[in-house]
């Protein structure tokens, strides 16, 4: 039984690491440099659910876009995650 609970725990562990690189990818594509994409990463994946994340994720292609366009800046992008209208996520991502 401990082995399974421990091999459960390492199964988990390996698919938060692969979510959070994902997580990071898509912050640099973004625009965030890789140590700042690297560091945002880690704390909303330890702090916000997959649903959370999914809602953030469904918002990136946007922010994406405004920035090729030039128009994304620190204000527009505090102002997007707001309108995700979800206070938790919200607070994680605008620390």
């Amino acid at each position: 039984m401990r082995h399974l609970v421990l091999l459960a725990l390492l199964a988990l562990a390996a698919c938060a690491q692969r979510f959070e690189r994902r997580v990071a990818t898509r912050l640099a594509e973004a625009g965030l440099s890789r140590p700042m994409a690297d560091c945002m990463a880690q704390r909303w994946v330890d702090r916000l659910s997959l649903f959370q994340l999914q809602k953030i994720s469904d918002l990136a292609e946007d922010l994406k876009r405004e920035r090729s366009e030039q128009r994304l800046t620190i204000v527009r992008f505090v102002e997007r995650v707001r309108q995700v209208d979800h206070p938790e996520i919200f607070e994680v991502v605008s620390r």
